[in-house]
């Protein structure tokens, strides 16, 4: 990639910290711009019926991932959580489409393939979430969840560990007791 448009590519994007308890609020934010976190942590969920539904966890080194249907049903009501102080780059992915489309330089082929990357990056995490959310149970689930995010138990409630692994909240308790 020549250095004029890997300039143009960085300047487009923008970074921001957040405090923890800050949020992200609306489809449109989340339709327009990609989010990586430097360093910290963050949540997705929803609100429906008055009731939070977390459907990701993100921590240092990892895209905040939302889905295209949450994004469509949900438009007003899907936020992003920040569980703890968080830095996140802001990637306007349409803009950097955009670029590298315009863009006639054969380097243009790693951001491609980094954007690629990505998303084969994302396709495992939902592969794996489903296969976890069918085949185990509701122990199994909370080992996995703790085992794929070492510092849930640090950054998140046990509501929103309990809503993201799909168990009541009296049920975590129980599996967290060896009482389940």
């Amino acid at each position: 990639m020549t250095p004029e448009i890997e300039a143009t590519l960085y300047g487009l994007m923008r970074e921001q910290s957040f405090k923890k308890g800050d949020t992200i609020r609306g489809a449109v934010n989340m339709t327009n711009y990609s989010y990586y976190i430097k360093k910290g942590a963050a949540r997705v969920f929803i609100t429906t019926g008055g009731k939070e539904h977390t459907l990701s966890f993100s921590f240092d080194d990892e895209f905040i991932i939302t889905t295209q249907q949450s994004l469509r049903d949900q438009p007003d009501t899907i936020a992003i959580q920040f569980l703890e102080p968080t830095e996140i780059i802001y990637i306007p992915h349409h803009k950097i489409k955009d670029k590298l489309s315009d863009s006639t330089d054969i380097e243009t082929t790693s951001s491609l393939l980094f954007f690629n990357a990505s998303l084969i990056r994302y396709a495992g995490f939902l592969e794996e979430r489903i296969y976890i959310m069918q085949t185990m149970n509701a122990t199994q689930r909370y080992q996995w969840v703790l085992k794929r995010h070492p510092r849930i138990l640090e950054t998140a409630t046990a509501t929103q560990i309990a809503s993201y692994l799909g168990l009541t909240k009296e049920t975590l308790y129980r599996i967290r007791n060896n009482k389940y």
